[in-house]
């Protein structure tokens, strides 16, 4: 009998050291998922930083570009971004 209820007692132990390290993976786990989500939202940030640059970089390229050309040239480009312009409407209305 002393056998046994060392056995249950020992059981015992081992089942609340487990239920432990479980309640700790589990904290663990969800501090990792919100880090994981915060990153996510920067990375979403710095990827719209990234396209606004990207979009002031060929404004300033235009700009430089239109500085040093003749009129009809300006007026080509100019047309030529209209209709880069129709093309993304276009596609937004699909």
């Amino acid at each position: 009998m002393k056998d046994i209820s060392i056995l249950v007692s020992g059981v015992k132990k081992k089942a609340g050291k487990l239920i432990e390290k479980h309640t700790l993976f589990v904290e663990k786990n969800d501090k990792l998922s919100k880090e994981i989500v915060k990153i996510k939202e920067e990375l979403t940030k710095k990827n719209q930083q990234v396209l606004e640059l990207n979009d002031k970089v060929k404004l300033l390229k235009i700009a430089g570009s239109v500085d040093g050309e003749s009129t009809k040239e300006v007026k080509l480009k100019i047309n030529e971004m209209v209709r880069e312009i129709d093309k993304c409407i276009a596609q937004i209305n699909r």
